[in-house]
């Protein structure tokens, strides 16, 4: 038996300048549900999981600041064999935040090697059914992270927390899944410095990756990136960026998710390092045979 990874990427924990600025671009751009509006603290969600977002009023920032990010684990003995891999890779083992304990059933926190608080959680509480939204995420799916220690990261989320590698470009970026076999449930490239690179989310189809489009674009929101292909996922989809708000935020279509069986006999692929294998619609000279 291998050592199991987390099941699934939960939430995210900001802290930022103008909180209510934050919770109406995810309301009315990202389409998520607010959960808790209480003074200097609002949690929204996607789907049934509690919340997905958890916003922190920090009228001192200039800018957004990733405080945590938070994945769901599928037993009380993943939970206790993640901790013992943990302590016993010689990181830290800290308790969960008062907020997160009173959510879930258990569950422990450490750091990773760029010092982002990783929160590990049983039984992270639900609701009976998706909000009543009509444009609204399927699911965060993802957290990207760009890291100036690729090769440590790479061996705490691998060795240490149990991912598993879906596919790599070159040897600067890698892509891991949790045990939800989502291709991937974390991603990591190779940086200068660290930041949280984008948050992921999962759509309910490409018409309204579109109609997000639409309503960024409309609203003078900042659109970093048009429609793109993923070779690695599959999936279709855009980027904005206000950085006061929220890191770099994506939404998607057609995020591939392996079958039982591909999710433990899958060797990665190694792609080479190409725009084309970031965004296979990218123009190049040679497309289609054209000079």
């Amino acid at each position: 038996m291998r050592p199991r990874a987390p099941k699934s990427f939960e939430y995210v924990s900001l802290g930022v300048p103008d909180i209510q600025a934050s919770s109406n671009f995810f309301t009315e751009i990202v389409g998520l549900a607010t959960v808790d509006d209480d003074p200097g603290r609002v949690t929204l969600r996607c789907s049934v999981e509690h919340h997905c977002v958890e916003l922190e009023s920090e009228p001192a920032l200039d800018r957004h600041e990733v405080r945590a990010i938070g994945f769901s684990v599928e037993s009380r003995s993943v939970l206790d064999d993640l901790e013992k891999r943990v302590g016993e890779a010689g990181c830290e083992v800290l308790p969960l935040r008062d907020q997160v304990k009173q959510l879930s059933s258990g569950g422990f926190a450490t750091v990773d090697p760029d010092g982002l608080r990783i929160e590990l959680v049983l039984e992270y509480q639900e609701w009976a059914e998706p909000p009543m939204l009509m444009l609204r995420p399927l699911n965060l799916v993802h957290p990207f992270l760009a890291t100036p220690h690729f090769d440590t990261s790479l061996e705490f989320y691998t060795e240490v927390l149990g991912f598993l590698p879906s596919d790599y470009i070159g040897f600067q970026t890698a892509f891991l899944r949790c045990e939800d076999r989502y291709h991937h449930s974390l991603a990591l490239r190779r940086a200068d410095t660290f930041s949280v690179d984008h948050l992921a989310f999962i759509m309910q189809s490409l018409d309204h990756v579109m109609r997000g489009h639409a309503r960024a674009r409309y609203s003078g929101f900042n659109i970093t990136s048009q429609i793109v292909n993923h070779s690695a996922s599959g999936s279709i989809a855009f980027y904005m960026f206000e950085p006061q708000l929220a890191p770099p935020v994506e939404l998607c279509d057609g995020h591939r998710v392996f079958s039982p069986e591909d999710h433990e006999t899958h060797v990665p692929r190694r792609m080479s390092v190409d725009p084309r294998n970031i965004d296979v619609w990218r123009v190049a000279g040679d497309d289609w045979g054209l000079r």
